[in-house]
């Protein structure tokens, strides 16, 4: 896939904009940005720059089109006159795309005064996988809070299903994933599916910028350490269940995999990219859309619809007492006090490596973009400067230490120096060509 394109990713903390808006909304009112002086000749050039951008990108012309004039016509007509904080106003913005193209993923927000992400906010566990439990009565659980790099996730995965392995039942909880990539979703699926046997999971169809040519990338199922197919699978849900989080349902229920028990999720399926608009303003733009193989179209809007409706917090008892324990443990907690996954203690292939070439050259003017993969999108690129300038301050640590994977699928490190310490995450991709840095930040 293009480094143009990320997939259905809501869980990468850079590419957290894919909640609803009311969530953003009340973030937005809890922590006040301060007023930013917005004018009218920046409040026309943003309306001007995003209209251009939708009807460029967005999956289907003829929304992106809806959209554009919608915002066009509100501009015009002196709706945005009053409004001159730009927090404010992306968050206005938002609404009112939303409320006419009905996108979850579409988001236009406020870097400027947007906090960065921290090491310290990200969260445990290795790459998506949390915990992997074998239960009374042999059945197996694994938890399974978003879908990394495929890289990161896939060798994760599979410790888990290995320590899985002769499972009569298998449950996998995805209440609290909000997306990931199609490739690891697919992976997932893959156990599921007779050994030896290929089929079709998902196609991500994209819309070529400025044309409505479309190109599609599939996936198949593919081999796995161990098979689980034909094992008695249930899939848990919740309204917070989002985009890639949201296809795995989807995926096993028209493959005709497994059972999904909970609530409705949440109806986001249109992946997209990052798109700046200048004045400090960044939108989230669905360039691309899901389409199942078995049923030609996917779960925007409406959610997965489960086979056993439960409010998210009876899903697990509800499936456990399908199975004939009773009673039922509400919690994995109280189901199976200890995960026999641990996340592995050493890091990826190349992080420590970048972490220095970065380090290195992080007195030139411009940074190495070599060190980026060749397709990368302008986002990337002017994130990756972002990056270099966060680096210039630093001086060379006296050690780089490999701290931890995390649930985001990046690696976290410690920067030792002589009196103090930094934390820094880092994810790379296949080819080890960089893709993102969080942090630094000061050790706790």
């Amino acid at each position: 896939m293009s480094r143009r394109h990320h997939a259905l990713m809501m869980f990468l903390p850079l590419l957290a904009i894919s909640v609803p808006l009311s969530a953003g909304a009340q973030t937005a009112t809890a922590t006040p940005a301060p007023a930013s002086n917005l004018d009218a000749a920046a409040r026309r050039e943003i309306v001007g720059h995003l209209s251009t951008e939708l009807r460029s990108k967005y999956i289907n012309p003829v929304v992106g089109e809806k959209g554009a004039a919608a915002i066009t016509a509100a501009a015009t007509s002196g709706a945005y006159d009053r409004i001159v904080d730009l927090p404010a106003f992306t968050t206005r913005l938002t609404g009112d795309l939303r409320g006419v193209m009905t996108d979850k993923h579409l988001m236009v927000f406020d870097t400027s005064n947007r906090p960065g992400p921290s090491v310290a906010s990200m969260p445990a566990g290795e790459a998506g996988i949390v915990r992997a439990d074998r239960l009374p009565g042999g059945i197996g659980y694994l938890q399974i809070d978003g879908f990394a790099n495929p890289w990161a996730f896939k060798p994760a995965l599979d410790r888990a299903m290995a320590g899985l392995k002769g499972s009569r039942a298998l449950i996998l909880d995805v209440r609290g994933n909000g997306g990931g990539d199609p490739a690891s979703v697919s992976y997932l699926v893959s156990y599921l599916v007779p050994a030896g046997k290929r089929i079709g999971i998902n196609t991500i169809v994209w819309r070529k910028a400025g044309t409505t040519n479309l190109t599609r990338k599939p996936f198949f199922s593919e081999p796995t350490p161990v098979s689980f197919a034909g094992v008695p699978a249930y899939v848990l849900t919740s309204g917070n269940t989002f985009s890639g989080g949201e296809e795995l349902p989807y995926d096993m229920q028209t493959l005709k995999l497994g059972t999904v028990v909970g609530e409705v999720t949440g109806g986001g399926a249109n992946p997209g990219e990052r798109v700046s608009i200048g004045h400090g303003v960044m939108a989230f733009i669905p360039a691309g859309r899901a389409e199942s193989p078995v049923t030609g179209s996917n779960w925007e809007g409406r959610g997965v619809q489960p086979d056993l409706k439960v409010p998210a917090a009876d899903a697990l008892a509800t499936t456990l007492r399908r199975l004939g324990q009773t009673p039922a443990a509400a919690t994995i907690e109280a189901a199976s006090p200890v995960s026999v996954f641990t996340p592995r203690t050493v890091p990826l292939m190349g992080g420590e490596a970048m972490l220095r070439r970065l380090l290195a050259g992080r007195a030139a003017r411009e940074p190495d973009y070599t060190l980026l993969p060749p397709d990368i999108s302008d986002a990337g690129r002017a994130a990756f400067l972002d990056t270099h300038r966060r680096l210039q301050p630093l001086g060379v640590p006296q050690a780089i230490q490999f701290r931890r994977p995390d649930g985001f699928g990046f690696d976290e490190f410690s920067l030792v120096y002589p009196d103090h310490t930094l934390l820094v995450a880092i994810v790379l991709d296949p080819a080890g060509k960089f893709v993102d840095l969080i942090g630094p930040d000061p050790s706790k």
